[in-house]
């Protein structure tokens, strides 16, 4: 179950969709709205919600066979009533929370809930799920107890005599470290797109098995619009936060915080251009920001600046913008404006 959710963390929804659907069994999203554009642009494939859903959006979800997550009776009555009105019998998920406290149900409200829902028209209840908290670490204890809670609380499911069809808990980390993880389903989010979990994640997997390695699948460039030469001791952007330390020449690329570009990157971040690194001077802008470019006086208006990706020897990654930014690379590449254009190569 390829994880599309957040714009496929920032990679395009519909066109990392239409490229993933030729083998995956399932695709999950984290709302409605998600799911009901990738219907539009015309995927087939079954179509999970992992996340909440607008009460008013359930009967087109049903209608659309799109699958629903529940873990309020409410939400389960709600679900019942709009199949019955299409006159269907609808799959659903239940969402356990076994140790995130995050969205789902806990184990010890988990047997009263199923011999509530359990005989509510219209409901096929198909699946459990869970999320797991703590998967990318060294220390995988956290996650080998929400294995056993899970487990434990799948046995409730036959107490009631609900045959599940689909059990599911590992996300991308779990499935590359954790066999004990691995039921049904196997939602692969972060790993998908060629990035590694975490650091952690890599060295046990390198550890373990070693059998293949992630290469990021995105890069992101973009042009120099103007080259311009400032003397010593001016001032570059915004809270005057940089001061020219000598006569320097400025590259200014159209990329900012509105693009995603983090303003924690301000004075800290770099960009390639013509295959080196070129420090960002001064605060990020909503929309721009300068670079010094005084030792490569080859640089033109037009040239190719890549924020991440690689250039001849040199590259950055989501990784190094998400340590100087004091942040994560799953942040870093969700964060880029939906608006860009994606491009498939």
């Amino acid at each position: 179950m390829p994880v599309v959710k957040g714009n496929a963390y920032g990679h395009g929804l519909a066109a990392i969709a239409q490229i993933v659907q030729k083998q995956a069994d399932w695709l999950a999203v984290v709302n409605v709205g998600e799911a009901l554009a990738l219907r539009q642009a015309g995927v087939r494939k079954k179509l999970m919600v992992l996340g909440f859903f607008d009460p008013n959006q359930i009967s087109l979800a049903v209608g659309k066979n799109i699958v629903l997550p529940v873990y309020t009776l409410t939400m389960a009555k709600q679900i019942s009533a709009a199949a019955q009105a299409k006159r269907k019998t609808f799959p659903v998920h239940v969402k356990l929370d076994v140790g995130t406290s995050r969205l789902g149900l806990r184990p010890e409200k988990t047997l009263a809930f199923l011999r509530q829902i359990k005989k509510l028209p219209g409901l096929r209840i198909e699946g459990a799920y869970s999320h797991l908290a703590d998967s990318e670490n060294f220390d995988q204890k956290y996650t080998k107890l929400q294995v056993e809670i899970f487990t434990k609380t799948l046995e409730l499911f036959e107490e009631v005599n609900i045959k599940l069809r689909y059990r599911h808990l590992a996300c991308s980390a779990a499935t590359l470290i954790n066999s004990q993880t691995r039921f049904d389903i196997l939602r692969i989010g972060i790993g998908l797109y060629g990035l590694w979990p975490s650091i952690e994640t890599k060295k046990l997997y390198e550890k373990k098995f070693n059998h293949f390695t992630l290469q990021p699948v995105l890069s992101w460039h973009t042009r120099v619009i103007q080259i311009k030469q400032v003397p010593k001791n001016t001032f570059i952007g915004y809270g005057c936060s940089y001061r020219a330390r000598r006569d320097t020449r400025i590259a200014v690329i159209p990329v900012g915080y509105w693009d995603g570009y983090d303003r924690g990157l301000s004075n800290r971040g770099e960009v390639l251009i013509r295959g080196k690194r070129r420090p960002v001077l001064g605060r990020v802008c909503m929309n721009m920001l300068m670079l010094d470019v005084t030792d490569r006086p080859n640089v033109r208006v037009g040239d190719i600046a890549t924020l991440i990706g690689q250039q001849g020897k040199e590259s950055i990654s989501a990784e190094e913008l998400a340590e100087k930014a004091q942040t994560i690379h799953y942040e870093i590449v969700t964060r880029i404006q939906p608006e860009l254009p994606r491009i498939i190569v």
